[in-house]
């Protein structure tokens, strides 16, 4: 009897560091620091090689409606920074805060909350870290860069029981005046 509950008492003690090891390892590959070097998301600062007269900006996406038969959206744009770029700006506007870097390693600024509308081509790429793929909570997963329909973003967009995309900063890709890319950018 007592080898039994030994025994019992020795699996249960293997379950938990098990869990333990899981949680450990989900949170490293979920933290921003880590996750950005598997997203291979392109902000502005590190696009390098851009299409001709094209232009990549961060915003956050306050609305998109459709206007005489063009999707358009309504954006703010903020200031999007990330590593030692985002460390810097944070020191500089909040000297006592008590922390050295930015929570999260991302910094956002938006000082200016003016909306723009911009035109989506019919045929924008639109990639996705995190959304409500089936209505349940367990369907709402992180897939790095997961291609979407641009009438797939359109509806989810709009539904907010899940995930609200509205929160989420977007990574636009705009040519001749019109967004060609939206990638979202994961934010814990």
């Amino acid at each position: 009897m007592k080898n039994a509950a030994k025994k019992w008492r020795l699996q249960m003690i293997g379950a938990a560091a098990a869990l333990l090891g899981i949680i450990v390892l989900a949170t490293y590959l979920l933290t921003p620091a880590n996750a950005e070097q598997r997203t291979n998301v392109q902000s502005p600062s590190a696009n390098k090689a851009q299409l001709a007269n094209s232009e990549v900006y961060t915003a956050y996406i306050e609305g998109i409606r459709v206007e005489d038969g063009k999707l358009m959206l309504s954006v703010d744009k903020i200031g999007w920074y990330q590593g030692e770029e985002a460390n810097t700006i944070f020191k500089q506007r909040n000297p006592d805060a008590g922390i050295d870097e930015a929570p999260d390693g991302y910094y956002i600024v938006n000082d200016n909350k003016e909306q723009e509308q911009v035109e989506v081509k019919a045929d924008a790429k639109v990639l996705m870290q995190l959304y409500d793929h089936d209505g349940t909570m367990q369907g709402a997963e992180i897939q790095w860069n997961e291609p979407v329909a641009l009438s797939k973003f359109e509806s989810l967009y709009g539904d907010k029981r899940i995930v609200d995309l509205s929160v989420f900063p977007y990574h636009l890709t705009v040519q001749d005046g019109k967004v060609i890319q939206i990638v979202q950018q994961y934010i814990p």
